[in-house]
């Protein structure tokens, strides 16, 4: 039977036979090269450990902190944790109530003092509606049968004031500078008074709840003035209510002839400034000068020309829009 593979014999020839010893060849190159990082300090080679350069003879080094025994370590560690341990502040807070100690009160979180200015300014809207959709003497009643009423009142009045980008009062007492200081002033609806603090005229607050000791609190429509005993009366944002002629015919019975009646109110409570100027020539005054430029108030001047009497005066009553606050 034929093969399938073809056999191949070994050649015995020595000289063709290869040397199959190993010899490890030197890299001379490498050597030196090792040496001569060996000898520099300064060598950076890649895999080399470099030593950090001394430090300046004027830094201070630190110096390790010693080892402790395992027993000082653990004993260590035990007084820390004792150290740090919390307190019973139920335990606490009662050894300083006996103590005769008082414990802070946590101070309100934002949540509250939202809620609180909420609730706040609420209180304010309700008064404020109040006053505009009744007459002075139901206004005065509020007050006087809840006091706090008044006081909620005008601390929403003042949150509203920072948000002006301007206070008509200002405006109307930086006016009384060019007036003669013998002048008599009659504030009507003064609040806090702060017309009778900022100007050197003498200054009758009247309103219808005594903030302090120097206002008077009475109704718009009938205070204790005399008769033509005022040189200038004010109305300055306080033109509320229903009963607007008797607040101004009250302002005639007061003024002199010739006297001064200046007005501030919100624009936004005029629905046709020429129909109010009507109403108040009625009232026995005549228009000197307003400015309506303002977006936000308007400012009206008028002079009292000639006495009326309120019980001769007939017609309807008028009043201005309520200024209504936004919702929250």
């Amino acid at each position: 039977m034929e093969k399938l593979f073809r056999e191949y014999g070994f050649d015995n020839d020595s000289s063709v036979v290869s040397n199959f010893s190993f010899t490890k060849v030197k890299d001379k190159t490498s050597l030196k090269r090792r040496i001569k990082a060996a000898k520099n300090p300064d060598c950076h080679e890649a895999g080399r450990f470099v030593r950090a350069p001394p430090p300046p003879p004027n830094v201070k080094v630190k110096s390790k902190p010693s080892k402790r025994k395992a027993s000082e370590t653990v004993e260590q560690l035990r007084r820390d944790s004792e150290s740090v341990k919390p307190t019973n502040r139920k335990r606490k807070f009662q050894s300083d109530v006996s103590n005769g100690i008082t414990a802070h009160k946590p101070k309100p979180t934002d949540f509250r003092e939202k809620l609180v200015d909420s609730l706040k300014g609420s209180r304010f809207r309700f008064i404020n509606e109040q006053l505009y959709r009744t007459t002075g003497a139901d206004a005065k009643r509020l007050f006087q049968d809840d006091p706090s009423a008044f006081n909620a009142y005008h601390e929403g009045y003042r949150h509203q004031i920072v948000q002006w980008s301007v206070n008509p009062l200002d405006r109307i007492i930086k006016s009384f500078g060019k007036l003669p200081a013998d002048h008599v002033v009659a504030d009507f609806g003064c609040g806090e008074a702060r017309l009778a603090e900022s100007i050197e005229q003498k200054v009758y607050s009247l309103d219808l709840v005594a903030a302090s000791s120097s206002v008077i609190a009475c109704d718009m429509a009938n205070t204790p003035l005399e008769s033509n005993s005022i040189n200038v009366a004010v109305f300055c944002l306080s033109l509320m209510g229903t009963n607007l002629r008797d607040f101004l015919l009250e302002a005639n019975r007061v003024l002199k002839v010739g006297g001064l009646l200046k007005i501030a109110e919100v624009s936004s409570r005029f629905e046709n400034v020429k129909e109010f100027i009507d109403c108040v020539h009625k009232c026995g005054f005549l228009l000197d000068n307003k400015d309506l430029n303002h977006k936000l108030f308007y400012f009206f001047n008028f002079k009292k020309v000639r006495s009326v009497d309120k019980a001769a005066l007939k017609g309807k009553h008028f009043s201005l829009k309520p200024c209504l606050y936004k919702k929250r």
